[in-house]
């Protein structure tokens, strides 16, 4: 591995190390990479042809774009002094941290080229590949939220990768934390989020992506590219606290509170009126809370009060939590189980109605200037009043 030129990315504060490195080099590399991190396992089944027509080229000798590869670091040292041989260790010391943001098929054909060459005993091929050189760049230093904003600039116009999934690889890191009792349920678990303190790491990346955008619908690569300014505030912010921490911390601690609020509640179909059409939002306080649609909902609605200068942190608003008033808990949340069933007979999407009748529950709930400051049943009121306003 031989370091070509470091930069310093003022627009990200980040450092960008360009690499020449050999294939053999590089597939030890990305196979860590790939078998560390499950969420960097996936690939794009339709591109096969232009991919077959890569191994070609490969063995011919073509120079392929440049790899980009990049690790969070909050406390990596300056490296303008940095010798390249202190540059290359750290590097090293970091392959199972490493992700990568653009170059993730070509990836996928280096490996498959290189275990066909070997399966086929074409050692003379397989010699000629190994040490055929490439270039990688390497972003040392950078924040996820400057992670994110890299992957969307430079997958702009390529194979589109969602944006859950790019967070997903983002932090998927913390599926091995220990976050102070929180569990993370990945697919491969393959049970519900059952416990206390238990959620799917996808409704909570969906959530947090609400709160990036200010959007409790999903977000996509161009309405986040448009919004530079937000982003640019949130990388702010992120410099002193991680915000996917800050986001599950609070929406955590806002579930116990009114779990420990609701004294037990729960739904009892026999004594419920009017009878309902399905299987109700949620049979307990948790449940009525643990789903998309309201992590969803609370991310964007508090998104939108900092940009509004009602909050300065999204964990500022857990200072509220305590005194949020659910009043008779039979009455406030029956009537947010029929207010949800209303959306549900009417709405022509019902996920995205709910999530935006949600976003205005916490809207009201959490505006310190409305009349439904911290009175969760008015706050439902209110929040139904406008979901009509906007879809009649």
């Amino acid at each position: 591995m031989k370091l070509i030129n470091r930069i310093f990315d003022k627009r990200i504060n980040a450092y960008n190390l360009l690499f020449e490195i050999n294939i053999n080099q590089y597939f030890k590399i990305a196979t860590e990479i790939i078998d560390n991190n499950e969420f960097q396992r996936r690939r794009v089944k339709s591109s096969s042809t232009v991919y077959s027509l890569l191994k070609k080229d490969l063995l011919e000798g073509c120079i392929i774009p440049p790899i980009v590869l990049a690790f969070s670091d909050r406390h990596a040292e300056d490296l303008n002094d940095a010798s390249e041989f202190e540059i290359v260790e750290l590097i090293e010391s970091k392959h199972n941290k490493l992700i990568i943001l653009d170059g993730l098929q070509r990836t996928y054909t280096i490996r498959d080229l290189y275990k066909e060459l070997e399966a086929s005993a074409d050692f003379e091929n397989l010699d000629k590949l190994k040490n055929q050189h490439i270039r990688i760049e390497i972003y040392l230093g950078i924040n996820k939220i400057g992670i994110l904003y890299r992957m969307l600039t430079l997958n702009t116009g390529q194979t589109p990768m969602s944006m859950r999934h790019q967070i997903e690889i983002l932090y998927s890191d913390y599926l091995e934390q220990d976050l102070n009792g929180i569990k993370l349920l990945v697919e491969s678990d393959d049970r519900p989020a059952r416990n206390k303190g238990e959620y799917k790491f996808k409704e909570i990346v969906e959530g947090f992506n609400s709160y990036l955008d200010r959007d409790y619908l999903p977000m996509d690569r161009n309405s986040l590219l448009e919004n530079i300014e937000s982003l640019e505030k949130l990388s702010s912010e992120n410099q002193t606290s991680d915000l996917f921490i800050d986001y599950l911390n609070t929406y955590n601690h806002l579930i116990s509170v009114i779990e420990k609020k609701s004294n037990n509640w729960l739904f009892k179909e026999d004594e419920f009126e009017p009878q309902l059409s399905g299987q109700p939002f949620g049979k307990s306080a948790d449940k009525l809370f643990n789903r998309p649609q309201t992590m969803t909902g609370f991310g964007s609605a508090i998104g939108k009060l900092i940009d509004f200068k009602i909050y300065k942190t999204i964990s500022e608003v857990s200072g509220s939590f305590e005194d949020i008033d659910l009043g008779d808990v039979n009455i406030t949340f029956s009537n947010f189980i029929v207010k949800m069933e209303n959306i549900r007979k009417v709405a022509k999407k019902i996920g995205n109605d709910q999530r935006m009748f949600l976003h205005h529950v916490f809207r009201e709930l959490f505006d310190k200037k409305g009349d439904s400051y911290l009175d969760l049943n008015k706050s439902i009121e209110e929040a139904y009043s406008s979901y009509l306003r906007k879809t009649q």
